[in-house]
């Protein structure tokens, strides 16, 4: 039986994906204060945040995985701000076109994709950088 070396890329992505939520939470904030406007215009409860950052976090998760293995890490980053700005969209549907169209112009979206894409490439940087390291020991 031969020895797998531990691939830490999954746990990572986890992680960096809780930071990347705290982040866009934070850069929210900011947006809202600089805009004197809330994220979210429409009366929609609390609900539709809750569930479009758990599948925004969830997409973002996959494709740190997948990426952070990869060669260049471009596709990944287009992928996510693309993917994190659809699932916004998409999981507004349920509560009407009028917060979907809301959710296509929002500087909160936008902010929270951009920093998906950026988040990837960060990400992908990190793990060359500690793989490039020789070992101690």
């Amino acid at each position: 039986m031969s020895e797998r070396e531990p691939r830490p890329e999954r746990l990572i992505a986890l992680f960096v994906t809780v930071l990347w939520a705290a982040i866009v939470f934070a850069v929210d904030g900011v947006l809202a204060v600089l805009l004197d406007r809330d994220p979210i215009q429409s009366d929609v409860g609390p609900y539709y945040a809750i569930v479009a950052f758990a599948l925004a976090g969830l997409v973002l998760w996959m494709l740190l995985s997948g990426t952070s293995t990869s060669r260049q890490p471009v596709w990944g980053a287009v992928g996510a701000v693309a993917l994190v700005y659809l699932v916004f969209l998409l999981s507004a549907l349920p509560w009407g076109l009028g917060l979907t169209s809301e959710q296509a112009l929002s500087p909160f979206v936008i902010a929270a994709a951009l920093l998906a894409g950026a988040t990837v490439v960060a990400t992908w940087a990190g793990i060359r950088m500690l793989r490039g390291r020789p070992t101690r020991g």
